[in-house]
């Protein structure tokens, strides 16, 4: 109790308690923006099936036409007699329809005679063009003309009553889940609903839908097709309108809004349900600094942040942007602090929760990867980057994101690994890594009971070269037969009926296809309905180190080892570099990520802000965040160019973003940026960046073994370097030496 009254009673805290519940607030937010995102994308994938299920109900019309078109050329400049005797033939395989012959003053040369005033289409048929028109209780009729030289000799049809036509033009969609009829200008029903009575179809255009369908046939006067979700019948829907090709009529529906954006609400389920992973574990991490306040006086404030809400268009790629924006920047700042929990502290529990906040991090970023990457496949703008990788730490890190999963479901998670497995390869793991997890998470997901094995084991193709064989059987439901191609189909879900409250996206296994096949592999599934499954497949790697992998476990250790042991290469002192971020927090953590560097950093909250900067103080490089509110970074790097007076004009910038969709990183190189770093900030390519683009004279490279630092090229500042570890800790002094060192080069 005395602790809980200590821990109120700090500041600190109260600060670190309030960024929990902006955090929670964010997350709230973000669900809010994304399901209006979603349905925008899911009304525009609704509106392009309507057009798809239009050019079915033309084609079934046009099939009618054609078909006419055909047997009146056989009637062409024929006798009577011979014409009436194919007209004899062709009567033959009618099946309910009417077939018949008019001349031009109404007479029946063979069948029915048809009324002029009852079917105008008949006299538009004798001015030479096929023509169909629709008497509520004949039915509907298709016309087409039969010459004799260069005269119209007679007018062939066909009419289908008005209980035919259901069944022979009835439009199906949405595997009978959706409902759509063909009407006319006027709201007459030319075919109604394929399924079911057909009164239901009046039924459903009475009253206020009345309206509702009208609106929606105007709005096609500038599109194509158009989808509305309304509430009808008790529940939501999609209704959708689309014009019918060669024709006057109109196809409408509506389908169930589970059904129509079923894969849109998918993805906002499995984003939401992760960030709020990600907010739990964060939450944890700051719940234990609170609790050991006093060992960590030194750290400063950890977190403080805010979420930007942009407008997004409904194009497609404009959506994923700005999806992409919305979500990487509040997990920049979350990772960012991450990353100085794990450089500032050794306390083994603390350094536990923050690998795991590491790594759900970074599965929410492989599920927004998923949709780019998805994205990225079908403009064919994928591409494999191969590293140097330590095996074990892949499959620890496997395991680590679905064991939690499969304890939640009661289920037993058993990797074999073979422990004979080269222990470094070079490939690239970022890629096999998100094939096996997506395969890993099915599995999980349609188990009930029983386990899931991961096997990891090995094959050596030369003295150089490996293929490392992945397999993952489970003891789910399994998949009939006839499903298991649909499975790697995008945005497929297999047997509805059984698998219909199973969370997600519908692309991971397309996906793992795709990417497979780009490794020159592929997936093997095979699968007993009832009992489980077991998916597989290999890809060549490389071998970089012989020794051999052992226990795989082993990951974590060297992991956390490799992590403690890091240190900052690019010592510049000297040197002094501009920020430009709207959001804080990003501010915090990339100011954080450079301390060990000794570089000035300032920092500016807006576009305006840093030029007023940039103009009264020179930077040797300048970071501009691309989406900022009133001036964006683009901007800013205009106004910064043209003005041929500032000190900083020429100075190196680099643009920092979270839109990593296709053609990101070439457009902002053709607005004249330097270089491109991408959100979460890495501080490893930060600080490569850096020793890229700071001037040479003004950079040391410390040593990895902890040697004094030697200076990368000339330059009398690296001098101070070997008074760091007597005067670093206190920075009034080290800027006073600095200073004296500069004057003494006579720089001032």
């Amino acid at each position: 109790m005395n602790k809980i009254r200590e821990i109120a009673a700090n500041p600190r805290s109260a600060i670190n308690i309030a960024f929990i519940i902006v955090l929670i607030f964010v997350g709230i937010m973000l669900n809010i923006r994304l399901n209006e995102l979603m349905y925008e994308f899911s009304e525009g994938q609704v509106a392009r099936q309507a057009e798809i299920i239009a050019e079915n109900a033309s084609a079934s019309f046009g099939s009618v036409t054609a078909s006419l078109r055909s047997r009146a050329g056989a009637l062409e400049n024929q006798e009577e007699e011979i014409v009436l005797t194919i007209m004899g033939i062709f009567n033959r395989t009618q099946g309910g329809m009417s077939l018949g012959l008019t001349a031009a003053d109404g007479t029946a040369v063979f069948g029915m005679p048809v009324s002029a005033e009852d079917f105008p289409a008949v006299q538009d048929a004798f001015r030479g063009n096929g023509s169909k028109g629709y008497h509520p209780e004949k039915g509907l009729i298709f016309c087409y003309p039969v010459f004799n030289g260069d005269n119209i000799r007679y007018v062939l049809y066909e009419l289908y009553p008005v209980p035919m036509l259901q069944g022979r033009f009835g439009v199906h969609c949405y595997g009978g889940q959706g409902r759509a009829a063909v009407i006319s200008g006027s709201n007459e029903v030319i075919v109604p609903f394929a399924d079911g009575d057909p009164a239901e179809t009046g039924e459903f255009l009475g009253g206020e839908r009345t309206a509702l369908f009208t609106d929606l046939a105007v709005q096609l006067e500038n599109s194509g097709a158009v989808s509305k979700q309304v509430d009808i019948h008790g529940g939501k829907y999609f209704v959708f309108a689309s014009a019918v090709s060669g024709t006057d009529y109109y196809l409408i529906g509506f389908v169930p809004e589970a059904v129509g954006a079923a894969g849109a609400n998918d993805i906002t389920s499995l984003v939401t349900n992760v960030f709020m992973l990600l907010t739990v574990l964060f939450i944890v991490g700051l719940i234990y600094l609170m609790l050991n306040s006093r060992k960590l006086r030194e750290n400063e404030e950890l977190v403080k942040g805010k979420q930007v809400a942009e407008e997004a268009s409904r194009a497609k790629s404009e959506f994923l942007a700005s999806m992409s924006h919305e979500i990487r920047t509040p997990i920049n700042a979350i990772l960012g602090m991450d990353e100085l929990i794990l450089r500032e502290y050794r306390d083994p529990g603390l350094r536990k929760y923050a690998l795991n906040i590491r790594n759900a991090g970074n599965t929410l970023m492989s599920i927004i990867n998923d949709i780019l990457d998805f994205s990225k496949i079908e403009s064919g703008k994928m591409k494999l980057v191969p590293v140097e990788y330590d095996v074990s730490l892949m499959i620890y890190d496997l395991v680590t994101m679905v064991k939690p999963r499969a304890e939640q479901k009661g289920l037993d998670l058993i990797v074999r690994a073979d422990e004979r497995i080269p222990s470094v390869l070079y490939g690239d793991n970022i890629r096999i890594k998100q094939c096996v997890l997506n395969i890993l998470t099915n599995a999980v997901k349609y188990t009930n009971a029983g386990s899931v094995t991961l096997t990891v084991t090995f094959t050596q193709t030369d003295d150089t070269h490996i293929k490392l064989r992945v397999s993952v059987k489970d003891t789910g439901i399994g998949i009939k037969p006839e499903d298991i191609e649909r499975l790697f189909q995008p945005f497929e879900r297999v047997d509805l009926t059984r698998n219909r409250s199973v969370e997600g996206t519908g692309l991971g296994m397309s996906i793992v296809k795709n990417l497979l096949a780009m490794m020159d592999s592929r997936i093997e599934a095979e699968s007993e309905y009832g009992k489980g499954s077991v998916f597989s497949f290999e890809v060549l790697q490389e071998i970089r180190s012989r020794q051999e992998m052992g226990s795989y476990e082993s990951g974590f250790e060297r992991a956390a080892e490799k992590k403690s042991e890091e240190s900052t290469h690019v010592f510049a002192p000297a040197a002094r570099i501009l920020i430009v971020d709207d959001i804080e927090m990003n501010l915090t953590v990339a100011a954080g990520l450079l301390k060990p560097t000794g570089i000035t950093v300032d920092t500016a909250l807006s576009a305006k802000e840093g030029l007023a900067l940039a103009a009264n103080h020179e930077y040797d490089v300048i970071f501009i965040d691309d989406r900022m509110p009133g001036m964006s970074g683009v901007e800013m790097l205009r106004k910064l160019r043209e003005d041929k007076n500032s000190i900083c004009c020429e100075k190196p910038c680099i643009v920092l973003t979270a839109n990593v969709v296709s053609g990101a990183r070439d457009s902002y190189m053709k607005e004249g940026f330097e270089d491109y770093l991408s959100k979460p900030i890495d501080a490893g390519e930060l600080e490569r960046t850096l020793f890229r683009y700071l001037p040479e004279n003004k950079v040391t490279v410390r040593q990895e073994n902890g040697e004094k630092p030697e200076k990368r090229s000339g330059g009398e500042n690296g001098m101070i370097s070997g008074l760091d570890m007597y005067i670093r800790d206190d920075e009034r002094l080290y800027d006073a030496v600095r200073l004296l060192m500069d004057r003494t080069s006579g720089k001032h």
